[in-house]
């Protein structure tokens, strides 16, 4: 098999229409089917079904697209940093935020590209149940995420880089009916939250709700903040988030109120594991510690 091939495929299965992979990928049709004849020749399955009724994956195309899309994602990933070097930028590190810490990565950034410019940075912006893991696995080289997902077994050295409050987004329609110095006022009205797999976010929630004598009924799950701040704008929900995301996301009918107490305080730190960071991750470390001292 070769690359052509699965994006091929990989079109096929996007548009499930031979003539709109054709022309998407600026070659004839009858090129596509030989190519995907011979991929499917080589596999021995038919990974393609194609009737009166239109075209379909089979059971073993829908299974081998998870593949062709991972091998995919490999080469655009390599083909771009081979290239990168040959262009003399032979630094490179990644980075892994969630969006609420997209400030504080940003003024690193800066300063690290006003120094080395050749370097290549790959960033990731995560949530929570994808930063957890990618820490477990160690997937990157830094990580901007809130103190609590840190795992404590893992040999990760921390620096804090920012604290903020969390604030209660909502509709700008319902504002005046929401008083935070009685929290009853706040339980009247639906809850929109991010999902219960991330525990960091979802558990705080939680936590400044039960510290105030209500139970939010939450009546949608997200798996991005953006997701529910959107939501909020609708009009669907109310929701806690910490306060960055409501300058990152901002929307009309938006507003937020602060919530006070130090159970609504997050802590965002960096981390990274000093005993395997390159060179390129050693001047990024030094930096961040500059800039977060």
């Amino acid at each position: 098999m070769d690359i052509l091939q699965l994006r091929l495929f990989a079109s096929i299965a996007q548009t499930l229409n031979f003539s709109a992979t054709a022309k998407q990928c600026f070659i004839t049709q009858p090129t596509v089917s030989n190519q995907i004849k011979k991929l499917e020749n080589e596999l021995g399955v038919k990974l393609v079904s194609r009737s009166s009724h239109g075209v379909l994956l089979t059971a073993e195309g829908e299974e081998f697209l998870k593949y062709a899309s991972q091998i995919l994602s490999i080469h655009e990933i390599a083909e771009n940093r081979i290239n990168n070097m040959s262009r003399g930028m032979f630094g490179h590190i990644r980075i892994a935020a969630i969006p609420s810490a997209s400030q504080q990565l940003c003024d690193c950034l800066v300063k690290l590209y006003d120094v080395y410019p050749q370097i290549q940075v790959d960033i990731d912006l995560l949530g929570g149940p994808e930063m957890i893991p990618s820490m477990y696995q160690g997937a990157h080289d830094f990580y901007f995420a809130s103190y609590p997902m840190i795992p404590t077994s893992r040999g990760l050295t921390c620096c804090d880089i920012n604290r903020e409050i969390v604030e209660l987004f909502v509709n700008k329609k319902i504002r005046d009916t929401i008083d935070l110095n009685d929290w009853k006022t706040v339980e009247r009205h639906p809850f929109v939250s991010i999902t219960q797999n991330d525990v960091t976010l979802s558990g705080l929630v939680r936590h400044i709700c039960k510290n105030r004598g209500i139970e939010p009924r939450i009546i949608n799950y997200y798996n991005r903040a953006e997701s529910i701040v959107l939501s909020v704008n609708a009009g669907i929900g109310i929701s806690l988030l910490p306060e960055s995301l409501g300058l990152l996301y901002q929307r009309p009918n938006v507003v937020t109120l602060p919530v006070i107490g130090e159970d609504a305080i997050i802590v965002t730190v960096a981390a990274w594991r000093n005993k395997e960071l390159n060179a390129v991750g050693k001047i990024f470390r030094d930096i961040v510690s500059t800039v977060y001292p």
